[in-house]
């Protein structure tokens, strides 16, 4: 076959070399990936860290949540109920002495009655006064009569007389004294039940609440006012047996504050109910508290108390896992190369250690690094430390 002029011969052979070479090229790239796809992979081992359980000393500590209280809560009841409520001299935060007056009820019905009877006090003062004087008075003629009859001048009849005289006066003053403690027994009284028209407060502290105005009328049932002696707090729950009998009067114990960003302030235990509730199986512990670090009734408080320690295995915290859902703990160990899943039952926690009471053995490998790749069975290359 003839080429066409225009196509060199020498021209045409490289071309034909290059298109082969390129298919030669393509040949070999496929049989090349045929071999690579055909040839076993090498799975990836995952570089871990190990750590081995060992023995900690664990502190024993117990907690529970409550709202903090004053140190002393009064609650001020009118002893008088269906008064007109005249005055209310105080407020919600106003500190208050004891003693000092909060509120004054109408005692417009009683004055009268005062008024009268002690015109009758002074009355019985003025025949008590009297009769004294009519005491004094029989007695010098006695004494006199009695000089006269010892020296003859007198009959008997005449001394028997002025004898009876001075018994008479002496029986009428002391009918007098009846009358005046009588009738000054009832002013008292009346003066204490006019006191009861005056609603003072029974101690020092801050007015909590209020729930009287003045044009009410009084209750002797619901509370006026509630005063909270609070230069101190006091937090109180419950603790489980078993700790109860750990704690001790004057412990130290912690109490966190989340209204006080999570400020932990110290408390004393102030007192140790003397029985354990059959019921729950708990005592009822009491912390008292300065009330100078802005502390306030009614914050939320959580208290832990330590009740001693214990020594246990333990692991890193970063060693174990929670399972999602079931709240159950697993950790992993190295044995062959491989990672193995293993569960376990926790305890106590502290710092950056979990204590481990099931599950696991002293010298047992267990891998320190967590990540998702790590299953069981994963292949796994330990670090050297």
């Amino acid at each position: 076959m003839k080429l066409p002029d225009s196509i060199n011969p020498r021209r045409f052979g490289l071309i034909a070399g290059v298109a082969l070479l390129f298919l030669a090229l393509i040949a070999f790239r496929g049989i090349q990936q045929h071999r690579l796809n055909s040839k076993p992979l090498e799975a990836e081992r995952i570089p871990v860290e190990l750590t081995v359980p060992e023995v900690f000393v664990f502190t024993d500590e117990v907690s529970f949540v409550a709202n903090l209280e004053p140190e002393e809560q009064a609650a001020v009841v009118a002893k008088l109920a269906g008064k007109t409520v005249l005055r209310v001299l105080v407020d919600i935060g106003t500190p208050v002495k004891a003693g000092q007056v909060l509120a004054i009820l109408d005692d417009s019905l009683l004055r009268p009655q005062l008024s009268q009877v002690e015109a009758t006090v002074e009355k019985a003062r003025a025949a008590l006064s009297q009769a004294r004087t009519q005491r004094e008075t029989a007695r010098k003629d006695f004494d006199r009569y009695e000089q006269l009859y010892g020296e003859n001048v007198i009959s008997g009849q005449q001394f028997d007389h002025a004898k009876g005289q001075v018994e008479v006066a002496e029986a009428g003053e002391k009918l007098a004294q009846k009358q005046l403690a009588e009738a000054a027994s009832g002013l008292d009284q009346l003066g204490v039940l006019m006191g009861y028209h005056v609603v003072r407060a029974p101690i020092s502290g801050v007015i909590a609440a209020r729930s009287i105005d003045p044009g009410d009328t009084s209750s002797a049932e619901k509370p006026s006012f509630l005063i909270n002696r609070q230069d101190r707090v006091k937090v109180k729950g419950a603790v489980p047996e078993s700790a109860f009998a750990k704690l001790k009067i004057g412990q130290v114990g912690t109490v966190v504050l989340d209204a006080l960003e999570g400020r932990a302030v110290k408390g004393k235990v102030l007192r140790l109910s003397p029985a354990i509730d059959p019921v729950t199986r708990t005592g009822q512990a009491e912390l008292l508290l300065s009330a100078d670090q802005g502390l306030k009734p009614g914050m939320y408080a959580r208290v832990t108390l330590n009740v001693g320690s214990h020594e246990g295995l333990a692991v890193p915290r970063e060693a174990v896992k929670a399972l999602a859902g079931t709240g159950e703990k697993r950790v992993f160990l190295e044995k062959e190369g491989k990672a193995m899943g293993r569960m376990i039952r926790t305890g106590a926690e502290e710092k950056d250690r979990i204590e481990v009471v099931e599950g696991l053995q002293p010298g047992e490998k267990v891998i320190l690094t967590q990540s998702v790749r790590i299953g069981e069975g994963s292949l796994v290359e330990v670090l050297k430390p």
